[in-house]
């Protein structure tokens, strides 16, 4: 597999502030790309020369979006150490917590949430993350959802609640425990920590 840089290219890079009109593509800036990639050490040291950690690229989005998408646990870490907003959102009004649910990460989500993410937030069409993790039915991440107080009461746009949009899903064994998990679920204490 074939690196990014050389070594050589690194240490050059290392030296003085790239040239950074020239490394941005027509839609990423070098941050976002960076941050797709899992480059560590030139994201380090992009940040090192100042570089704006929530400049957005062509779709609006910050390079933490490229992260949460890319899966780069070590990035998103780093990048919200490092002043990234965590409670920025898409033009759809999306947060990263509806990303994280969208790439079915446990080990983000509870990031997030160490930072305060809105759990309830919903998108502009009233899809909260646990609409989302239903729509998916993932149950992982609704229980961990329903664990941390996600609210499974707010509805969208149509009027649906997770649940109701679960009882839309089919008569498969995973729909018939996501019902069970939503119609039943119960908050204990001990439960609702990392």
């Amino acid at each position: 597999r074939r690196k990014l840089f050389t070594d050589e290219e690194k240490v050059l890079l290392n030296r003085r502030l790239p040239d950074l009109e020239g490394a941005a593509s027509s839609k990423w800036l070098p941050l976002h790309t960076l941050a797709a990639s899992g480059d560590f050490y030139l994201l380090d040291n992009l940040l090192k020369h100042k570089v704006d950690v929530n400049a957005l690229d062509k779709d609006g989005l910050p390079a933490i979006h490229k992260a949460i998408i890319s899966k780069k646990h070590a990035i998103i870490n780093y990048l919200l150490r490092n002043s990234a907003n965590p409670s920025v959102y898409d033009r759809d009004g999306a947060t990263l917590m509806h990303y994280a649910v969208q790439t079915a990460c446990n080990q983000t989500i509870k990031t997030l949430l160490l930072y305060n993410v809105n759990i309830n937030r919903p998108d502009d069409y009233g899809w909260t993350p646990l609409h989302l993790a239903v729509q998916t039915q993932r149950t992982d991440i609704v229980r961990l959802l329903l664990l941390k107080g996600a609210d499974r009461t707010l509805k969208n746009q149509d009027g649906l609640t997770p649940l109701d949009l679960c009882l839309r899903l089919g008569h498969d064994v995973r729909t018939y425990e996501l019902i069970k998990l939503l119609k039943n679920f119960r908050i204990s204490k001990q439960h609702n920590s990392f």
